[in-house]
């Protein structure tokens, strides 16, 4: 909620309780009253907030006519008329209206200011500068009025704050000349352009303030209204916030299973995070002498929830694995452990993530696998030949019951195996299934590369992977025969 001074305005109506003013926000909601407004109409504070601002008018102020006051004031930058008021007692009253916008980036917000036309002359009315000027002195963020040439025309006690200059020392200077490396080059632009921005005001005792600003073209007039916020503790808490995913990173990181190296098995993984932490996680286990267990799994969603879902889920794993074993019996269990710890009548919200589960033994030399809603694993005999292994079921935590059911393949001699998560599917190809088709032929004509070497040549199919836009997983498993 903006916590602007809006009492301030109240000290133009020279003490007459027929006056008042209030903000809203872009759908016209209420978000700040002054102490005024509700002593001229009835309402308390918490009757309004929140409420569209047609509860203050008569009945023939429709919500399409004030809508047109806001695309007016949009347009112009002010809006001036008679409006027409209702009470909670029901008593009518007429005043006089200015409305102004003010733009930040926290948002965009409309000042309504009334006086009742019996409470207050004409010629006593605030003037529009009067209010732009309490405006300056009462607004949450610093409002600095510039010619066309950049210069500052008026400054009031926001900027004086936000900048630590007083109105002598900046009335006349040019705006940029306010920030560190200032550049003028963001004057002029066109009258119909809105231009934002970020960055940083020195102020005469030697500290600095990270700001973000924004320059209006003023329409009807040469100039600009230039919007100043002081982001400094924004930034701070950013910088900590992004201190915090990389250590997250890094645990997340070491949470994953060694890969398995012998002579009967071995793999390699490429592992990439996008931005924000990954919902991607794999994991590998020794099960016996001849039985690995592998599983691959893509938590729905980014972010933090997604991946402490993922690490919850990684904290099972491996007793899960080693004790049940059977692709289907694993599924079925990962299910019964999704529904116990995020019921739905507890946060309305279904945990979903896929993954692709399948046991290798070595002796049999067989194959066993489940695929939950995952993009299908791919198995490379060693003529060349491709299973895809999409057989199983839905997600885990999907709202449809259907039992999962496994494949069994068998293989003569070496093999390879390629599971992957849908995040390097946009990298490689803008279409899907070409992206399909590519990881398909790769897979094929790659057989007999190294796990490693074959990896790198997966992904150099695509662009590099500087900043991928989701978590990618990819592993690769050779079965020697």
């Amino acid at each position: 909620m903006v916590k602007a001074k809006v009492q301030a305005i109240d000290q133009l109506d020279a003490e007459q309780l027929g006056s008042g003013m209030v903000m809203t926000d872009r759908q016209l909601s209420i978000v700040a009253v002054s102490e005024l407004t509700p002593r001229w109409l009835g309402f308390a504070k918490h009757e309004l907030v929140g409420q569209p601002v047609g509860v203050l008018f008569s009945a023939e102020w429709s919500a399409a006519l004030l809508d047109g006051i806001a695309e007016a004031v949009k347009k112009d930058g002010c809006w001036q008329g008679e409006a027409r008021h209702v009470a909670k007692s029901g008593k009518t009253y007429t005043s006089w209206m200015n409305v102004y916008r003010l733009s930040g980036s926290e948002g965009e917000w409309l000042v309504w200011h009334f006086v009742e036309q019996t409470a207050m002359p004409p010629a006593d009315r605030p003037t529009p500068s009067e209010l732009l000027g309490v405006i300056y002195d009462s607004a949450p963020f610093a409002v600095v009025p510039v010619a066309a040439d950049g210069t500052v025309q008026d400054w009031g006690l926001s900027a004086e704050r936000l900048f630590g200059r007083r109105k002598e020392e900046a009335v006349g200077r040019p705006i940029w000349s306010l920030f560190r490396c200032g550049s003028q080059t963001w004057l002029p632009f066109s009258p119909q352009e809105q231009r934002c921005g970020e960055g940083m005001v020195q102020r005469p005792d030697g500290t600095s303030v990270n700001v973000a600003y924004t320059i209006i073209p003023v329409l009807q007039g040469d100039g600009y209204i230039v919007l100043v916020e002081d982001e400094t503790k924004q930034k701070q808490k950013e910088a900590e916030r992004r201190r915090q995913i990389e250590l997250a990173k890094k645990i997340q990181h070491n949470l994953l299973t060694p890969l398995i190296q012998n002579e009967a098995v071995t793999m390699d993984a490429v592992y990439i995070p996008s931005d924000d932490l990954s919902g991607d996680i794999y994991a590998c286990y020794q099960i016996d002498l001849y039985r690995y267990g592998v599983i691959v799994i893509d938590v729905m969603g980014h972010g933090i929830s997604s991946a402490l879902v993922s690490m919850l889920l990684r904290s099972l794993l491996r007793g899960l694995i080693v004790r049940v074993i059977d692709p289907v019996s694993v599924a079925s269990e990962l299910e019964k452990h999704v529904q116990t710890l995020f019921p739905d009548e507890a946060n309305n919200i279904r945990h979903l993530f896929s993954m692709i589960y399948l046991v290798i033994d070595t002796k049999e030399r067989k194959i066993e696998y489940t695929n939950a809603g995952h993009p299908a694993g791919l198995l490379v005999f060693d003529d060349g030949s491709v299973r895809e292994l999409d057989k199983g079921g839905l997600a885990i935590g999907s709202p449809f019951s259907l039992p999962f059911e496994k494949e069994v393949i068998h293989y003569d001699k070496r093999a390879r195996l390629l599971l992957y998560t849908d995040g390097i599917l946009e990298e490689i190809d803008p279409s899907i299934l070409q992206s399909i088709e590519k990881i398909r032929l790769c897979t094929q004509m790659c057989r007999h590369l190294p796990d490693k070497r074959f990896l790198e040549r997966l992904i150099s199919q695509g662009p590099p992977l500087v900043s991928p836009s989701d978590d990618i997983c990819l592993l690769s498993i050779t079965v020697h025969g």
